[in-house]
């Protein structure tokens, strides 16, 4: 049952997605003659195309997701156990593939957190004025980080709580939309084009997540005792934010800063099973969401070589019952990245041709 909801949503999602992918199909041939013309007037040249180049990329980033979950006790923050995460980034046309891996934190670290397994899988499409960003994760083992309001007796930062088995799924997507044809959005993103002057754009946009939680049912303490608790809760979810947000690249010869700020609104809503000692409880609860996302980057760009530094807050309010499961409610993360652009081998256009042919709403008219 819990299975079919989570497709469900998933369905739902990409049904929009391939809405979305015919009307920027439609968008760019009404549009081509347009940049046709803009191209040829190198004084207002605001965009230079590098989509027939492959664009490899090693990015680094601190980005993790959190939660807060309700204990018998209270509220605890929890995390996993995972340090930086280093990821290769192809971008090629209208397609961006993520493929990381994080380092091991130190022995110390493990005993007091335990150890966290992950799995994730990115995949970006970019068109001239959509982009849509879908994450798929998988997390198995977390720590308690307010472990000490809990338990006074643990050395601030030494011992934590541990919840080994605990797992969650999390399938994330992001799609946005440009007004401003003089604004690129791969320049930011993929690096597949570079903002030559000054310019931004209004940015609507929806984030939604589907979510799964469960595990929570076992507790290991400071001194390494497995704890099992008489009650827990399982979740099952669908949040969505619609944002209105503004993006703007300032230029300078072939240095650029970015600057962006989205505030959303949007409503989450779950199924929670409660598991007790001789019965089982089960509620669906919606409340309404509040977000706030904002950011800055700087960085080069050459003909071949491009690097830069990106960091990026977001706050999300719950307005239901705080004593809810709540996803990464406050987050700060920076990324820095350094990429290498070259001519596309056949072994990786040929396939993309082949996609384009076969799928034609994926075809870029300006590639």
């Amino acid at each position: 049952m819990v299975f079919r909801l989570f497709m469900k949503y998933i369905f739902f999602i990409f049904s929009f997605f391939y809405i979305t992918l015919l009307l920027a199909q439609q968008e760019s041939k009404d549009v081509k003659v347009v940049q046709d013309s803009v191209k040829q007037d190198e004084k207002g040249l605001f965009i230079a195309d590098y989509n027939n180049q492959l664009n490899i990329k090693l990015e680094l980033s601190n980005e993790i997701k959190d939660y807060n979950l309700p204990l018998e006790q209270g509220v605890v923050e929890l995390a996993p156990n995972l340090g930086i995460r280093y990821a290769l980034v192809f971008n090629y046309r209208f397609l961006s593939l993520s493929a990381g891996f994080r380092s091991k934190p130190p022995k110390e670290d493990k005993e007091a957190k335990g150890e966290s397994d992950l799995f994730e899988l990115g995949v970006t499409f970019l068109f001239d004025k959509w982009s849509h960003r879908f994450v798929f994760s998988r997390v198995k083992g977390y720590y308690v980080k307010n472990s000490s309001d809990f338990y006074p007796i643990f050395p601030q930062g030494d011992q934590f709580l541990q919840l080994p088995d605990l797992t969650t799924y999390l399938f994330a997507g992001t799609s946005a939309y440009k007004f401003n044809d003089n604004f690129s959005i791969k320049a930011t993103q993929s690096q597949t084009e570079v903002q030559l002057k000054s310019a931004g754009s209004f940015i609507p946009s929806a984030d939604y997540w589907i979510y799964m939680f469960n595990g929570a049912d076992k507790i290991i303490d400071g001194e390494g005792t497995e704890i099992i608790r008489t009650s827990h809760s399982d979740y099952i979810g669908f949040s969505v934010v619609f944002n209105i947000g503004y993006n703007y690249t300032f230029v300078y010869k072939k240095w650029f800063a970015t600057i962006f700020a989205i505030p959303g609104i949007g409503v989450d809503y779950f199924k929670q099973t409660t598991y007790f000692q001789d019965n089982t409880v089960k509620s669906n609860q919606a409340n309404a969401l509040f977000s706030i996302q904002s950011g800055a980057g700087l960085g080069y760009n050459s003909n071949k070589y491009h690097f830069g530094v990106t960091y990026k807050n977001r706050f999300t309010n719950d307005f239901g019952n705080e004593n809810n499961l709540q996803i990464q409610t406050l987050k700060n993360s920076f990324f820095i990245y350094f990429g290498y652009r070259f001519k596309a081998p056949k072994q990786i256009s040929k396939p993309v041709d082949y996609i384009e042919k076969k799928v034609p709403i994926l075809k870029d008219d300006k590639s």
